[in-house]
């Protein structure tokens, strides 16, 4: 499990070894966001053990890091591209 506290170590790590303007990019998802919807398209914030479960859940998609690895390349190619 990955608990903010985690998150701060490793961002503090992080601006240790790059410094604290370094650009980054970055994804957080927290309890706050693990919602459904009613029939009214109301949001329902779920219970957070049932939160903190589906957040442990998400280590197991692997193609997350994937898709995201994927993305970084195609940027890279569109930029050096541009760049001629």
């Amino acid at each position: 499990m990955n608990t903010l506290k985690d998150l701060q170590e490793r961002v503090a790590a992080l601006i240790e070894h790059h410094g604290e303007d370094a650009i980054c990019a970055a994804w957080i998802y927290t309890g706050e966001d693990v919602i459904r919807y009613d029939e009214n398209c109301d949001a329902i914030r779920q219970p957070k053990e049932l939160s903190d479960k589906v957040l442990n859940g998400l280590d197991a998609y692997d193609y997350i890091p994937q898709v995201i690895d994927e993305a970084i390349s195609q940027e890279l190619d569109e930029c050096v591209w541009q760049l001629g």
